[in-house]
């Protein structure tokens, strides 16, 4: 390492010397990045995997599976093509996408924008975390003659954007807000760590409208996500063709990343860390979850027409979350999830939708699901919802209402404590058995998780919610009717919950059912 830093400098020494050599070494990197890169990249010195007696600033030459990364990277960006890339940590591939970014821009008038989490992890000085921070430093090593002709660092580079004098090409960094990307169109969209990306799905609808190449990276955060679902676009379980290009860099592709080294730093860490940092294993890289004993595979359990029928749902409220709608069944010690979906509508478009009447348009989802649900025999299953869907009301009609007017009773829970619930649900997971159609639900219940105490808090007070996101309409759903099972062991099998239409409804049935979701 130290001989290439002093050929290094000997080589800038002489070019910054000998003014007539300077356009060859320019053409040279303008049509080899690699040799760009082997020549002129400068990196901040990692101190968990290079000697601490090397200088803070040292050379970046690439490995082999860097190479790689660098050319398939290239390719995307002029080919226009998206480009899914998973790693563990410390494999420099913010680094190198940051670096591509400036090559581009510098020696081919190209236009990139970088998103990242945190305005923080966008442009912080003098932080070698930020994205920003890491153009900056390349930028500030090169030599003055490769820099673009009259670019002046102080006012062409400033906060989280770097242009060219006199044009449009530009670099642009944001934090991943509900409007990022809509504002122009980009050679290239960098989506660093975009596991972790708050309105990740809004994000990506419009960065697929602002460029044909996103380079999506993260380490994992589980399964069910966006980045997750553009992970199975690159790796499709149907075994088709994919549709977008797949790269994966795992701590044993480093040659530097010895065992040794592996066990100094895993020492102090947990499984969780360990999973998410180092070992691209999204079963396990969930901090803080809410049910970590749920089973992680899918079993072969089917609907008995013999048992009785559950279902149990999560209703939006006339907001804009989605229904969640769990099929159930009891099977001795088993309890078995043998469907689900989830989709947007109105109480009473939902309630339609379960009594096979449906009012709106739907999906093809929604019409695989009801294709499947008309062979059970939801004409005779309990139906168990939120106790608060008693209250919630719009033009003077509960969600109560909305159901009761196409001949559904929703039988509801008297548990009302969420924290109650989620230790009844914990305790009972042992008995839980699903099929390979509720898996969108297994993803939700295995990613539900408590929110992450920031580093500074000094607070221990446990936290009793778990976040509110994208799996939390599954996971309520399930603790109601785990909930409504535990309050209702003795269970009628031949009590029908979906009234017939041509069945008088009977004032006692309905004030047995008023009284018994309103007594608390």
């Amino acid at each position: 390492m130290l001989q290439a830093l002093q050929d290094r400098a000997k080589m800038i020494t002489n070019c910054n010397n000998s003014p007539e050599l300077q356009p060859a070494f320019y053409e040279l990197c303008r049509k080899d990045i690699l040799y760009w890169f082997r020549n002129f990249v400068y990196t901040d010195r990692n101190s968990t995997l290079y000697d601490k007696s090397l200088p803070n600033e040292i050379p970046f030459i690439p490995y082999e599976f860097q190479d790689e990364m660098i050319l398939e990277i290239r390719d995307a960006i002029l080919n226009g093509d998206p480009i899914f890339l998973e790693k563990s940590r410390q494999m420099w591939a913010s680094w190198v996408i940051m670096w591509i970014f400036v090559y581009w821009w510098n020696f081919h008038n190209m236009k990139f924008l970088a998103l990242s989490q945190k305005q923080d992890d966008v442009d912080e000085l003098w932080d070698m975390r930020s994205l920003f921070e890491k153009a900056r430093f390349i930028i500030n090593k090169l030599p003055v003659w490769m820099l673009p002709k009259w670019f002046n660092q102080s006012e062409d580079m400033s906060y989280m954007r770097i242009t060219r004098p006199w044009s449009t090409w530009s670099i642009t960094w944001e934090s991943a807000n509900p409007n990022a990307s809509r504002w122009g169109t980009y050679d290239a969209i960098f989506a660093d760590e975009f596991a972790f990306m708050s309105n990740a799905t809004i994000i990506n609808k419009a960065m697929a409208s602002a460029s044909a190449c996103r380079i999506y990276t993260s380490t994992p955060n589980g399964k069910g996500n966006e980045h997750y679902r553009m992970r199975e676009l690159a790796m499709p379980k149907d075994g088709s063709e994919p549709v977008i290009k797949w790269l994966r860099y795992h701590r044993t592709d480093h040659p530097l990343y010895s065992q040794e080294r592996y066990k100094k730093k895993t020492a102090s860490m947990d499984a969780v860390t360990i999973a998410q940092e180092l070992e691209i294993d999204y079963d396990t890289a969930v901090k803080g979850r809410v049910y970590s004993d749920f089973p992680k595979d899918a079993t072969d359990v089917i609907y008995d027409p013999s048992k009785p029928l559950f279902i149990a749902i999560d209703n939006s409220h006339w907001g804009t979350d989605p229904n969640a709608v769990l099929v159930a069944q009891q099977n001795g010690v088993y309890w078995n999830i043998i469907d689900c979906i989830e989709f947007r509508s109105t109480p009473i478009d939902s309630a339609h939708y379960l009594r096979a009447t449906p009012k709106m348009q739907m999906n093809n989802i929604m019409d695989e699901f009801m294709n499947r649900y008309k062979e059970y025999d939801y004409t005779r299953a309990t139906f168990i919802s939120d106790p608060y869907d008693t209250m919630s009301a719009m033009w003077n009609s509960t969600i109560l209402d909305d159901y009761k007017s196409v001949w559904i009773n929703l039988m509801l829970p008297q548990e009302r404590s969420k924290k109650e619930q989620i230790l009844k649900t914990r305790t009972n997971l042992y008995r839980i058995r699903y099929n390979k159609n509720c898996e969108d639900f297994a993803w939700a219940i295995l990613n539900a998780k408590y929110p992450v105490r920031k580093e500074d808090s000094m607070s221990t007070k446990p936290f009793v919610l778990p976040v509110h996101d994208w799996t939390s309409h599954y996971r309520t759903a399930f603790e109601y009717l785990i909930t409504y099972w535990l309050e209702n062991p003795l269970v009628d099998t031949k009590k029908n919950q979906i009234l017939e239409d041509t069945r008088p409804v009977k004032d006692y049935l309905w004030r047995m059912v008023y009284h018994k979701t309103t007594r608390n």
